[in-house]
C-alpha cells in the first residue's frame, strides 16, 4: 500500500467524519439510554465442588476397572452440571418458588462457570431482587443434588433389589439343606459323626484290651464273649463309615449354601451403604449463596468499548460506500470512475 493510497483513504474518512462521529454518538447514546432505563438486577453466587466420583456399582461377579479416578471424577462433575442446567430441575424450582417465568427464561438468568485456580464451580443467578436471586441459586443447587442422587442411585438400587431377591431364594435353599441334615441326624441318631466314630474306635480298642486280659485270666469262654462284642462294634463302625459319605455331602451342601448366603448379605450391606451415600450426595460440597447487598452496575465499560469499536468500523465502511456511490453518479471521465471504483472497492 502506497502513501498515495493512504492519503486517498484519509480524505474519504475526513470527508465523512461527521457521519462516523454521528454513528458513534448515536450508538453510545442508545447503549447509555438502554442501560440507564434497565431495571436493577442482583446476582447471587453459589459454589460447589465434586470431592469424589460416584461410588462404584455393587459387583456380584468379577469387577473390571477401566477408567481412572480422575476420569470418573470429571465424569461425575460433568453429569452434575448437566443435571443442574436441565429443564426438569429448573421447572421444579419454578414450581417450588412460584416464579412467574418459564424454564428458558430462568435458564437465561443462570450461568455455570468454573473458578480460576480452584476446583469449585460457580452457579450465578441474576434476579430483580436479592432474596429471589439467592433463593433461586440455593433451591436450584439443592434440587439438582437431590435429583442427581436419586438418578445416580438407580443402578445400585436395582442391584440391591436383585441381591435381596437372591437372598430370599438362597435362604430357602439353606433352610432345606439344614432340614435334610437334621433329618439324617435324627434318623441315624447322630449328633456329630466324627465324635461318634472316635468313640466307636475307642470302644473297640478297649474291648480288645479287655479280651486280652480275659484270655490270660479266664480262658477261652470269656474271650469268645469279647470277640462277639468286638465283631458287633466293628460292624457298627463300618455302618457309620458308610453313613459318613452321605453325612459329609449334606454337611458340604449346608456349608456351601451358607457361604453363598453370607456373601450375598455382605453385598446387600455394601449396596445399602453406597445407595445411602449417593442419595445424600455428600461427595458434592456446596457453598450456599447469600443475598447480594448491592445490585449489578448498570453501565458496563466493556459494552461501551465494544459499541464504540463496532460503530467506528461500520461508520468507516459506510463512508467508503457513500464515496463510491457518489462518484459513480457524478464522474463523467471514462478512466476516472474506473480507477476510483477500483480503489474504493479494494479498500472495502
Amino acid at each position: 500500500m502506497s502513501i498515495k493510497d493512504l492519503i486517498f483513504y484519509w480524505k474519504v474518512v475526513k470527508k465523512r467524519l461527521w457521519l462516523i462521529g454521528l454513528l458513534l454518538v448515536v450508538t453510545l447514546g442508545v447503549i447509555f439510554l438502554t442501560s440507564f432505563l434497565s431495571k436493577q438486577v442482583y446476582k447471587a453466587t453459589t459454589s460447589f465442588q465434586v470431592t469424589a466420583p460416584l461410588p462404584a456399582e455393587v459387583t456380584i461377579y468379577s469387577e473390571f476397572k477401566t477408567s481412572s479416578t480422575i476420569d470418573e471424577l470429571l465424569r461425575t462433575r460433568g453429569n452434575f452440571v448437566a443435571v443442574l442446567q436441565s429443564k426438569f430441575v429448573v421447572s421444579q424450582v419454578i414450581e417450588e418458588l412460584g416464579l412467574d417465568m418459564d424454564t428458558d427464561e430462568l435458564l437465561a438468568t443462570t450461568l455455570v462457570e468454573p473458578e480460576e485456580d480452584s476446583d469449585f464451580i460457580d452457579l450465578k443467578v441474576t434476579a430483580g431482587d436479592p432474596s429471589t436471586a439467592a433463593a433461586i441459586a440455593n433451591t436450584l443447587m439443592d434440587n439438582a443434588a437431590r435429583y442427581f442422587g436419586e438418578m445416580s442411585a438407580g443402578s445400585i438400587t436395582a442391584n440391591k433389589e436383585f441381591i435381596q431377591q437372591q437372598l430370599r431364594e438362597i435362604k430357602d435353599e439353606l433352610d432345606a439343606a439344614r432340614a435334610a441334615l437334621m433329618q439324617f441326624q435324627i434318623e441315624n441318631r447322630i449328633s456329630s459323626l466324627e465324635g461318634l466314630l472316635n468313640s466307636q474306635e475307642d470302644l473297640i480298642t478297649t474291648l480288645k484290651t479287655s479280651r486280652d486280659e480275659a484270655q490270660v485270666k479266664s480262658g477261652t469262654e470269656a474271650v469268645s464273649v469279647y470277640d462277639e462284642l468286638i465283631s458287633k462294634r466293628e460292624r457298627e463302625l463300618q455302618d457309620l463309615i458308610l453313613l459318613g459319605s452321605e453325612y459329609e455331602i449334606l454337611q458340604d451342601d449346608v456349608k456351601r449354601i451358607k457361604d453363598v448366603y453370607q456373601s450375598l448379605l455382605d453385598k446387600e450391606t455394601e449396596a445399602k451403604l453406597k445407595e445411602n451415600e449417593i442419595m445424600s450426595a455428600r461427595f458434592i460440597q456446596v457453598i450456599p449463596a447469600s443475598e447480594p447487598s448491592h445490585p449489578l452496575p448498570r453501565f458496563e465499560p466493556k459494552l461501551f468499548l465494544l459499541g464504540a469499536i463496532v460503530s467506528l468500523v461500520l461508520g468507516i465502511m459506510l463512508a467508503f460506500i457513500l464515496e463510491y456511490l457518489e462518484h459513480v453518479e457524478t464522474e463523467t471521465d471514462a478512466d476516472g470512475p474506473a480507477v476510483l471504483r477500483e480503489a474504493i472497492t479494494d479498500s472495502i
